[in-house]
């Protein structure tokens, strides 16, 4: 079976993915994990076919372990540890290195590039969207000499309804209440489940994948949307209040001020580059209230993966949503413990 390295293994789009390759019984993944012996990595390392790597992405030596002898690559930067400049750095040391070490093909996750897509205009400047598309360009300029590459572009996760800023407030009369700057645009959304599939799908068929950005979404929602179909799957009272950023943001934001990196510790080094958490999901609200997103090839999704989620009732309906909280996120779960530990530490 031909190797697959997996950066970004053990987030939430990446077990998907390291899920579906191990799973095919085509390919071997390796991850790379700054802890093996985390529960997100063990858990992983029970599938069969996969093997764990220690190392970081914000490491060339590191890289240059974790890319040597293998066939294929699955890169996802984090962008909410690593500050902008070292993403967008490390975003292409990761393809150079693997230019160099003879990998075959590259599949670079990425994200819209919402400051190019909006014209330049700065109030669209999503921080982790960008530094994912500028590294986009960058892989797809290089061409398909040599080393293949193809993109995978991911939009909002359906699975942000269950834990991240989707998540609905239950009331005491039992309802579900979304606040936030959702207005009348359509937000894409993808079901997490059908990433792995895109992925081996971009492994599998190089002579079609080569070059190709493959922009994948489930379904394409307002808010209204939303609330209907959960009162429509639930039985339950769904309510939107569409807030304005200046009432929202105080409400969402990690605590006070965070920086976008807000994940990586206090302690991390960061300068006048360095933006905040609320600057950057603000470019993002406006992005999708504007519907500059552009809509994925869905005609082409059906044929690369015909048993592919296609609505969010669907999804809502396979996953038993009910508008409660249920633990699926990397940076949420960093955060909660975060603040697990500021208690524990005020009680001392």
């Amino acid at each position: 079976m031909k190797e697959i390295l997996v950066i970004g293994g053990t987030g939430a789009q990446g077990r998907m993915v390291v899920k579906v390759l191990a799973q095919s019984k085509q390919y071997r993944v390796r991850i790379l994990t700054r802890n093996s012996k985390s529960s997100r990595a063990q858990d992983l390392a029970s599938l069969p076919n996969v093997t764990l790597m220690e190392g970081r992405q914000d490491n060339q030596k590191d890289l240059h372990r974790a890319f040597q002898g293998v066939y294929g690559a699955w890169v996802n930067t984090d962008g909410f540890s690593l500050n902008e400049k070292d993403e967008l750095f490390y975003g292409i040391r990761a393809y150079e290195i693997a230019q160099q070490e003879h990998v075959q093909h590259y599949i670079w996750a990425s994200l819209p590039y919402t400051l190019k897509y909006g014209n330049w205009d700065e109030k669209y400047y999503a921080v982790h969207a960008n530094t994912k598309g500028r590294i986009r360009d960058f892989v797809l300029a290089q061409g398909q000499e040599g080393m293949k590459s193809s993109i995978l572009t991911t939009v909002p996760y359906m699975e942000m309804l269950l834990d991240g800023m989707f998540v609905p407030k239950e009331q005491t009369d039992g309802s579900f209440v979304w606040r936030n700057p959702a207005t009348t645009g359509r937000i894409p959304l993808i079901a997490l489940e059908d990433v792995g599939h895109y992925s081996l799908w971009l492994f599998d068929n190089i002579p079609e994948s080569a070059g190709l950005d493959l922009k994948i979404a489930t379904e394409y929602v307002t808010f209204e949307d939303i609330v209907n179909t959960f009162t429509r799957v639930t039985h339950k009272k769904g309510i939107h209040k569409s807030l304005s950023l200046e009432e929202y943001l105080p409400l969402a934001e990690p605590f006070p001020n965070a920086p976008i990196n807000w994940y990586a510790g206090p302690d991390v080094a960061r300068d006048e580059s360095t933006r905040l958490w609320r600057e950057s999901i603000s470019g993002f609200w406006r992005y999708w209230n504007e519907e500059l997103d552009g809509f994925a090839n869905m005609d082409l999704l059906d044929r690369i993966h015909p048993n592919r989620i296609k609505s969010l009732e669907e999804w809502m309906k396979k996953v038993g949503y009910d508008g409660r909280m249920k633990p699926i996120m990397k940076g949420p779960e960093g955060l909660r413990r975060q603040k697990m530990r500021s208690k524990r530490n005020s009680k001392l």
